[in-house]
């Protein structure tokens, strides 16, 4: 399986997790109770949700059967699991065909405000912040995969996204205006605020470096379970070998 059509299986999946996810998630320092949505799950539940979904749903895709796993560890790094494996190719899990990261870019959080630490997730070269060239370079040291990737997604906004909110959402207004007021900081005239510009930033340096392929992009729509929701990206980097 090539990823663009890996990229394709996170967009519906990330859909139907949306609409039929049971899990609530919660501040972990403040105990504030988050609405439910793929929007505030953590990266390793919407993993479990979504692997769950694509078994149930396209297990043809998977040779040998059921060959897929999540949270599994790295060989000689104390701690440390990769995301997702899978094989489609007839490759036994011991060595699988893909080794994946997962990302999820968040640009405003449960409360509809501004959130910066996306862009520190996305672009940082410190390891304190857990940022997405770490994972290149784990998967490309200790990685387990013929096939290696990292597979990000991230919801954006604008100004009609905005309307679109509030007429899912009435009873969250002031969560969608909290999202407005950020539009209107980064774009006034179309209140556009979208992951893709840091993407051509992360693109070019991990291309410079020599670690991957050029990066490859498929959107989502309709996920609206929560207020900051709606629409946005899927994105993907292939290592190289």
């Amino acid at each position: 399986m090539e990823l663009s059509t890996i990229l394709k299986r996170f967009s519906e999946g990330l859909s139907f997790v949306d609409a039929n996810t049971g899990h609530v998630s919660a501040n972990r320092r403040t105990g504030e109770v988050y609405l439910p949505g793929v929007k505030t799950l953590s990266e390793p539940k919407f993993v479990e949700e979504l692997l769950n979904w694509w078994r149930q749903f396209h297990s043809l895709d998977f040779k040998p059967e059921n060959a897929s796993d999540r949270e599994v560890p790295y060989p000689n790094v104390p701690r440390a699991k990769c995301d997702l494996i899978l094989s489609t190719d007839g490759s036994p899990l011991e060595s699988p065909e893909w080794s994946i990261e997962v990302k999820h870019i968040a640009l405003v959080g449960n409360n509809g405000n501004n959130n910066d630490y996306g862009v520190a997730k996305l672009l940082s070269p410190y390891l304190k912040d857990r940022a997405l060239i770490h994972d290149l370079h784990r998967l490309k040291d200790h990685g387990i995969g013929k096939r290696k990737a990292v597979v990000g997604y991230c919801f954006e906004y604008d100004f009609e996204s905005c309307r679109d909110a509030l007429i899912q959402h009435p009873n969250q207004s002031e969560y969608i205006a909290n999202i407005r007021k950020v539009c209107r900081k980064n774009d006034p005239s179309n209140g556009r605020y979208t992951v893709m510009d840091m993407i051509d930033f992360a693109n070019e340096i991990f291309l410079n470096r020599g670690l991957v392929k050029p990066v490859q992009v498929e959107n989502f729509q309709n996920a609206w379970r929560h207020p900051c929701g709606g629409k946005g990206n899927i994105f993907g980097w292939e290592l190289l070998n």
